[in-house]
């Protein structure tokens, strides 16, 4: 069988944009695509397939996206850097760049149309299951639902996250990080009641450890790294930090200690940082008892740092 091509750079006047908007955009995706303008087409896409949601991030010239009505699922849409318009059957739809909107693919003809170069990113939802969560998402078609509100930055945010590492991850590890997207999802679109506090407990605290995770891994070098410094920043306490982590499978110290042992690893085997002294690479791994790091080092990989590092001088 041969497999669909995805991305597109070219004339959208020959025949090799007409095959690939029918045997891609057509057949695979039910959506057409209409350039907006003059002039050379390019267009990139890279999908990501869980277990309850299709994420697809594309990037490129300013392009109309017209349903097809086949599909009845419902799709969140937005674009970082570009305006998009358009309409869902007499629905208007006018969304600033950095928004979020809800579309309709069932409608034949409805479009969305990115306006200027740039992304635009989506999420295709269960409809039967989003009604469920929340009886109102259909109300909110074609409504812009601002990226500034904080429950939005974080869907946002864990959609990148998401779509990043969606093809790295174990099944069970993909069917958690599909749960808390569509948790964060509903939660955006306003679920009530039970739902919506189900939704929070999962979706909010996935989403608030990754970002913990990132600031920690922003600071690894600093010796000031700390439970109380990370509790004064993200306006929570200690014992709170400590407990997301634990009730993810691992300990805050152990994950400092882990992921500052795999950079110093990832240093040690840097051929442009074999002049620099083991101490050195100790300290930009954030470790600030070299002797405490040569245990743990050797207790970690089964070597010593001076191990590595000839070792990744031989197959080098």
């Amino acid at each position: 069988m041969i497999q669909p091509q995805l991305s597109f750079d070219g004339d959208p006047n020959g025949q090799a944009y007409e095959r690939w908007r029918e045997q891609f955009c057509r057949q695979v995706a039910d959506v057409d695509f209409v350039p907006i303008g003059e002039g050379r087409v390019h267009r990139t896409i890279s999908p990501a397939i869980l277990p309850r949601l299709r994420l697809s991030a594309s990037f490129g010239t300013p392009m109309s996206f017209v349903s097809l009505g086949t599909n009845d699922e419902l799709v969140i849409t937005m674009s970082p850097n570009s305006a998009l318009s358009g309409a869902m059957g007499r629905r208007p739809l006018e969304v600033a760049a950095g928004d979020v909107t809800i579309g309709d693919p069932s409608i034949k003809g409805a479009q969305i149309t990115q306006t200027t170069h740039g992304n635009f990113q989506t999420a295709l939802l269960p409809r039967k299951a989003l009604l469920r969560a929340c009886p109102n998402a259909e109300d909110l078609i074609a409504q812009s639902i601002p990226g500034a509100n904080p429950i939005t930055a974080m869907f946002l945010r864990y959609y990148d996250l998401a779509h990043t590492y969606a093809d790295k991850l174990a099944p069970a590890e993909l069917d958690a990080v599909s749960q808390h997207l569509f948790d964060l999802s509903v939660l955006m679109i306003g679920a009530r009641g039970d739902v919506a506090e189900q939704a929070r407990m999962r979706g909010l605290a996935a989403a608030r450890l990754e970002t913990l995770k990132s600031d920690i891994l922003a600071q690894l070098d600093n010796p000031a790294l700390s439970l109380t410094v990370l509790s004064a920043a993200h306006r929570i306490s200690p014992r709170t930090i400590q407990l997301m982590f634990e009730q993810a499978g691992i300990t805050y110290s152990g994950f400092v200690l882990e992921q500052r042992l795999l950079r110093a690893e990832r240093l040690l085997r840097n051929p442009n940082l074999r002049t620099r002294k083991i101490i050195e690479i100790a300290h930009l791994a954030g470790f600030h008892d070299v002797s405490y790091f040569h245990r743990a080092f050797r207790r970690r990989f089964g070597r010593t740092p001076d191990d590595v590092r000839k070792l990744s001088g031989e197959m080098g």
